[in-house]
């Protein structure tokens, strides 16, 4: 019959049940998810990401959150379908949008409910972060997937996959937590773009916990443990974390790695911006004492020249060129033959500095030039003035990259690769400004060096592999739990089986064994009526029928009185008392009917035992019928002693009997067993079950010792605790 909704909040608290508590969780993740939801659609920041400096939740975040955690809290209320449509719904979203990050295909879905205001750098609009999407879908699952019925029945395997997916979901999200907690929230979005925001962390954590702990208990409900499920859950949280710690240790290393190379590149840019800043204002010092004097006859300018060239590592040559622009002078002249009247006007780059630095008087630089003689470099130009102040040409400083690079400082990252100096970054990953008069070079590494960006990952590395070791010995240990518990749990199932089954015989042979008594007493009652009735016409062989008659009834008297003092052991609750166990068991021998030729002793050391006293009576007592029921002489002897041990105390039961063989000794505290026929030895076959019973039901252990090969006699061990103790037993 279907369920009608119920109508007030009483019903759905029933309805609920014991998970009040998720629910109430559950609703605290919906109260944010429809907060951030809001404050998008109003434009409020601080209630879509707290702060700026923090990821807002997306809108399809909050949204896909939403619906999985009001599909949670209808299948708490047990509506499956409402429940696997909402959270299926909020998975679809989720992995649509891993879709989109994992192809890189736009989908149209990131605004299609809301166009976002806030948008990380780098990031796309209103992109869920990977992690997010990947939680958000995990926990749909977990929710829907339990929702689906075929034939009215749950799909196979739904509920550990579910467990899977909740374990799996809590791990995304623990990854996330850690990011936060250690400051390093960046690395621990998969993606550097974007990452879970701080209200995505709550959220998600209110609602996937309590998914996963019902999971949990639901599983751990059965009897036979889903051991490779719960493992797995397990594992796959573990290992979703681990795998991010690894990304967070490596990107970490990365990130310190290229700060430090960042940091050397700017030491070198300085230095080489110093450098060679030098080496100019030396070429300006000639082109001043040009000035001063009038100029300089060419044997002074080249001694001059080829004594700055030689003194400055970085200057390869220097050169002095006319008003007209022709190089007329270089030194040193070895190597330099192709540059002697070079006209600079020919080539536009080398002009518009040459222009430049006579127009302005100031020093210029070229761009990164191939030179004529070889090589390339860039040249700076130094104006020189007569002493009226008449131009008379450009003192040039010729540098060559390969020799600027050779003399640049020595680093302990940078000596790892080849630095380039260039005036664009074209080639470069990585580079720093060197400011050179007007213009500006760039030293940095190229393409061919981003390895020295990968510093070695043992730390990262040890970590996951340490990690994955002791996860694994965790989860071995939780297997070998799981394992004990089941098995606890079936033995426990077991033990309430047979406790029934017993409780349940032992209730039938009372009622048996009691309700057997009154039609036994009738015929008996008959047969002594005929005996009385037909005395004087009964043949011979009547009178035999009605002595086994008479000798059957009373070996079922004894039957049933047996079953009774068998079934009262277990039924009756234990009256535990201080006794002197040596004068209990000498009571318990003197109030036995034995036959007058027979010798009794009792010896031993007084002692003080807790114990129950009747069934210390029943023991007694039937141990000593047994060994003169048995006997096979009408003289006999019994022994019994009592020693006392720290814990423990023992009963001896020794008679001069014929003994029992080894191949029965293990029968004969079961029911009905008896060493004869039952025509030769009268007996139930029930004295030593109900001394087994009793002495378990006291906590003890008893057994048999003879060898009828060897010598004549059995003897009786029993050993009991000094003190009981037993949950239900009365003080007295």
């Amino acid at each position: 019959m279907t369920q009608g909704p119920p109508t007030h909040i009483s019903a759905l608290l029933t309805r609920v049940g014991r998970h009040r508590g998720h629910l109430i969780l559950a609703l605290v993740s919906i109260a944010i998810c429809v907060a951030v939801m809001i404050g998008w659609k109003l434009g409020l920041e601080a209630v879509v990401r707290l702060t700026p400096t923090l990821s807002p939740m997306q809108f399809n975040t909050a949204l896909a959150l939403l619906l999985v955690g009001l599909g949670a809290v209808a299948g708490s209320l047990r509506y499956r379908l409402v429940a696997g449509l909402l959270a299926g719904l909020g998975a679809g979203i989720a992995g649509l949008c891993l879709v989109e990050i994992a192809t890189g295909f736009s989908l149209a879905l990131d605004e299609l409910f809301h166009a976002h205001q806030f948008v990380e750098p780098g990031a796309v609009p209103g992109r869920m972060s990977p992690n997010s999407a990947l939680a958000i879908l995990l926990m749909g699952l977990a929710v829907s997937l339990p929702q689906i019925r075929v034939a009215g029945r749950p799909l196979p395997g739904a509920a550990i996959a579910a467990f899977v997916c909740s374990a799996a979901s809590v791990g995304a999200i623990a990854a996330s937590v850690i990011g936060y907690l250690i400051g390093a929230a960046e690395v621990f979005g998969f993606v550097p773009e974007t990452r879970m925001g701080v209200l995505t962390t709550i959220a998600a954590t209110c609602l996937a916990v309590p998914i996963c702990e019902s999971m949990l208990v639901a599983l751990l409900r059965r009897r036979r443990l889903p051991m490779f499920g719960l493992l797995g859950g397990f594992g796959l949280a573990l290992i979703i974390v681990l795998a991010s710690a690894h990304s967070a240790i490596r990107d970490d290393a990365r990130n310190a790695r290229r700060a430090q190379i960042e940091l050397e590149l700017g030491y070198v840019a300085r230095q080489l911006s110093g450098t060679i800043t030098d080496r100019i204002l030396a070429v300006e010092g000639m082109a001043q004492r040009w000035a001063r004097v009038g100029g300089l006859a060419e044997d002074e300018w080249r001694a001059d020249a080829l004594r700055y060239a030689t003194d400055h590592p970085m200057i390869q040559a220097v050169s002095w060129a006319g008003t007209d622009g022709i190089l007329t002078w270089v030194e040193p002249v070895a190597g330099n033959e192709q540059a002697v009247g070079l006209d600079l006007f020919s080539f536009q780059d080398r002009r518009a500095v040459y222009e430049r630095a006579r127009d302005t008087g100031r020093t210029g630089a070229t761009p990164v030039l191939e030179f004529v003689q070889g090589g390339s470099g860039f040249v700076t130009m130094s104006p020189v003035y007569l002493q009226g102040g008449e131009f008379d040409g450009v003192m040039n400083a010729v540098f060559e990259l390969s020799e600027v690079v050779s003399a640049l400082p020595v680093s302990p990252v940078l000596s790892e690769v080849d630095l380039i100096l260039a005036d664009t970054t074209a080639r470069m990953v990585m580079w720093d400004q060197v400011q050179i008069m007007d213009g500006a070079f760039f030293v940095g590494i190229g393409q061919d060096a981003v390895g020295v960006l990968q510093p070695r990952q043992a730390i990262a590395d040890l970590v996951l592999v340490l990690g994955l070791i002791s996860g694994g010995l965790a989860l071995l240990a939780s297997g070998a739990f799981l394992v004990s518990m089941s098995q606890n749990r079936q033995i426990a199932h077991t033990n309430r089986e047979l406790e029934q089954a017993n409780a349940e015989l032992d209730s039938f042979v009372y009622l048996a064994s009691h309700d057997l008594k009154s039609p036994m007493r009738g015929i008996r009652q008959l047969a002594d009526w005929l005996e009385q009735d037909m005395a004087e016409n009964l043949s011979n062989d009547a009178r035999r029928y009605l002595e086994l008659i008479h000798s059957r009834i009373g070996r079922l008297q004894d039957l049933l009185d047996a079953l009774l003092d068998f079934s009262r052991i277990g039924r009756n609750a234990m009256v535990l008392t201080t006794v002197d166990v040596l004068e209990e068991v000498r009571r318990t021998v003197a109030l036995q009917d034995l036959p007058e030729a027979w010798t009794f002793e009792v010896n031993g050391e007084r002692l003080a035992a807790r114990t129950d006293k009747n069934l210390l009576f029943v023991i007694v007592a039937n141990l000593v019928r047994n060994a003169v029921k048995h006997h096979d002489r009408e003289v006999g002897h019994l022994q019994l002693s009592v020693a006392g041990d720290v814990d423990d105390w023992t009963l001896t039961v020794t008679d001069d009997g014929p003994g029992i063989p080894r191949q029965m000794q293990a029968r004969v505290f079961e029911m009905f067993q008896t060493l004869k026929a039952k025509d030769v030895v009268e007996g139930s076959g029930m004295g030593l079950a109900i001394v087994s019973k009793a002495v378990a039901r006291l906590d003890g252990s008893v057994r048999v010792e003879s060898d009828p090969t060897k010598r004549r006699g059995s003897r009786f061990v029993v050993r009991f605790p000094l003190v009981v103790r037993e949950a239900h037993a009365p003080e007295s």
